[in-house]
């Protein structure tokens, strides 16, 4: 599970800050990301409180656009560390 994390991180460069497009997904300078214009919206102070990524999996949705708006959104909102739930 950690070499599909590292194996995305060197798919896409995240180590500037800015604005992107990911699919439907926005991400804003700040790290907020919004879905389709706002129908599902996550502040940027939120990115490290919640499991984002095993949330949006149980929402049997396309991971690929969301994972590098995620990790596009924490780099913006300078999250350095983060704690991802794996149940098994």
């Amino acid at each position: 599970e950690a070499f599909l994390i590292y194996l995305i991180m060197d798919f896409y460069d995240y180590t500037t800050k800015k604005e992107a497009y990911f699919g439907d997904w926005h991400v804003s300078l700040n790290g907020d990301m919004s879905y389709k214009e706002g129908r599902y919206f996550i502040h940027h102070e939120t990115l490290n409180d919640n499991d984002w990524i095993l949330h949006y999996i149980s929402k049997d949705r396309d991971l690929n656009e969301f994972i590098h708006a995620y990790f596009q959104a924490l780099r913006n909102a300078d999250i350095k560390e983060l704690n991802i739930k794996i149940f098994y």
